[in-house]
């Protein structure tokens, strides 16, 4: 959905919007030469691209449960020079990593991070695990985001990994009963997203917790997310008038009017979410 500006928003391109999200979700991540981030939901590999752009760390590897992206994806790739990351995509479930892990074992064996000497991660056993764990604006859609908390743990190098996700929570309960419960259950459904994911900030920091998370920072950024997207759609709708088919044109135009109402509701927080794998070593996940 993108970071947008308040006071540049409307010269703002889209792209820039991306690349300002990956940066507020990045930065201080402590993401370096040495690093090798799991990016969990990559889209179109925009993201990994501009990260290995950022950071250059020494390998990115993605998952998606998406072919269609993964094809788009791996075709950016092999377009874009990042010569200094390997960048490996695949399609998996981002509920079920440790089966995916130990289903392709060279993730960890092939052309793996040179750890400097002077690295607290240079032990060789550090080498089955993630240094960071990214998710940015797909956590929701998961089946179910707590599996995926847990999972990633698991995955991450213990006491030293970071996760960081962009991703949608609840500002205020959900409702419980009657038909305001359906119309809940209804909207969520169809746009694929579990109700069971839906959770105020004070249930997601639990989740955290009982995964095994530390540090815990959660940062609410509807402000910045909402309404600039919203106002990017008006702009370009009204740039290119006839010029867009009338299917594609109401299909934008509602998405718009929906991210006005989700900017004046206050019913969900956009939120940058950081925090640190409080495992150790002998408790984490054995690949």
């Amino acid at each position: 959905m993108g970071y947008w500006n308040k006071e540049t928003r409307t010269s703002m391109r889209f792209q820039d919007a991306c690349k300002a999200l990956v940066e507020k979700l990045t930065s201080h991540l402590d993401i370096g030469r040495d690093s090798h981030i799991l990016d969990v939901g990559f889209g179109c590999g925009d993201q990994d691209v501009y990260m290995a752009q950022l950071y250059r760390p020494a390998r990115i590897t993605g998952i998606t449960i998406e072919p269609i992206q993964h094809h788009a994806a791996q075709e950016l790739i092999r377009r874009t020079q990042t010569p200094e990351t390997d960048i490996q995509l695949h399609v998996a479930d981002a509920s079920k990593l440790p089966a995916f892990l130990q289903a392709n074992p060279d993730i960890f064996t092939r052309s793996q991070p040179q750890f400097s000497s002077s690295s607290e991660s240079s032990d060789t056993s550090d080498m089955r695990y993630f240094t960071h764990v990214v998710s940015i604006d797909s956590a929701y859609h998961y089946n179910t985001r707590v599996q995926f908390l847990k999972n990633a743990a698991a995955v991450l190098m213990p006491e030293t990994g970071r996760l960081a996700l962009a991703d949608m929570i609840l500002a205020r309960p959900a409702p419980t009963s009657g038909f305001g419960q359906k119309i809940f259950n209804a909207v969520f459904s169809a746009i694929e997203v579990p109700v069971t994911n839906m959770k105020t900030i004070e249930a997601y920091k639990q989740d955290l917790v009982d995964a095994g998370f530390v540090d815990i920072e959660i940062e609410c950024i509807e402000e910045f997310v909402f309404s600039g997207l919203a106002s990017y759609i008006d702009n370009q709708l009204g740039r290119l008038g006839g010029l867009v088919k009338p299917g594609v044109n109401w299909t934008y135009w509602g998405l718009s009017k929906g991210l006005w109402w989700l900017d004046r509701s206050k019913w969900l927080h956009f939120v940058i979410v950081k925090a640190r794998n409080g495992h150790k070593q002998n408790k984490a996940f054995k690949h």
